[in-house]
């Protein structure tokens, strides 16, 4: 999928938990399917996950998240607890984590009862994570493939990315969208984002919203980059109800608009034509949300 891919058979993987946990080691063991594209998930017996770095680009990404995920512990939604951290070897060192399983569906719409629920308990989750003390925590930027940093900074790799889509998007649209977004200044104050609130990263239970998984892509930087859940996941219905829930100004609410377009035209240029065709139907909801999907 990808020119960095890292590869470790499931042989291999298995001797990891042999040999580094083998309290674990006769416990089953199986792959579990994903839509993302930094790590690869394995389930050990029904109360363990091991998360492995498959790709050279996730390797730092997934040691930051591994310093960091004990910090973030006592938010008003759930997230993973480590247990173990380990290295392998896949032709150079990676850190792998064994966390906690997390009981839940992803918080797919049909897996969501409420969406003004969910949109009231992923505000309150945010406006918590944004208290979170943010001393010596990693800065947007390539440690976190720039989530949170000023717009215009990512304008060279966007709208080749959005040119790119000409049959598939309103591109005109999407480029004034982008300029606009890209005019405004970053906030005053940078707070701890997460960098990637969609659904596969997002566990329902019973109905309501209940986990907040993946911190691969957590820093420092605007926390618009979070916003855009208001076009990635919150429902339409209770978009305003979010916003209002965290009491965003326009300006707030532009740049989550340019998060929005930014993920997805960069996702869905790149993995389109068979490469990942769960991410690309989740950007092309994204971009009809954000009223630029052609058909």
């Amino acid at each position: 999928m990808h020119d960095d891919d890292l590869f470790l058979p499931e042989s291999r993987v298995r001797q990891l938990i042999a040999d580094q946990t083998p309290q674990w080691a006769d416990l089953p063991f199986r792959r579990l399917a994903s839509s993302g594209t930094d790590n690869a998930l394995y389930r050990i017996g029904d109360d363990l996950l091991l998360r492995l770095p498959r790709r050279r680009e996730s390797v730092a990404v997934t040691a930051k998240e591994l310093d960091w995920l004990p910090h973030m512990q006592g938010l008003p939604l759930a997230v993973p607890n480590l247990r173990y951290r380990g290295t392998a070897n896949v032709g150079q060192s990676v850190d792998f984590g064994i966390f906690d399983w997390l009981e839940g569906d992803l918080a797919t719409p049909d897996m969501i009862s409420d969406p003004f629920q969910a949109a009231e308990y992923l505000a309150a989750f945010l406006h918590a994570l944004h208290q979170k003390d943010t001393t010596g925590a990693p800065r947007s930027g390539p440690a976190n493939h720039r989530r949170g940093v000023a717009l215009d900074d990512l304008s060279p790799v966007t709208l080749p990315a959005i040119d790119s889509l000409a049959d598939e998007i309103d591109i005109k649209t999407a480029h004034e969208l982008w300029k606009r977004a890209c005019a405004l200044s970053l906030p005053q104050k940078s707070v701890w984002l997460h960098g990637d609130l969609k659904a596969d990263n997002l566990l329902a239970r019973h109905g309501r919203l209940h986990a907040v998984l993946d911190w691969g892509l957590a820093a420092v930087g605007d926390p618009a980059a979070d916003y855009a859940a208001a076009w990635v996941f919150i429902d339409p219905t209770a978009r305003e109800h979010f916003r209002n829930a965290l009491g965003l100004k326009d300006e707030d609410w532009l740049r989550a608009e340019g998060w929005a377009l930014y993920g997805a035209v960069i996702a869905l240029s790149y993995y389109r034509g068979g490469r990942n065709e769960v991410l690309c139907r989740q950007c092309r909801l994204t971009l009809d949300r954000l009223g630029l999907l052609l058909f």
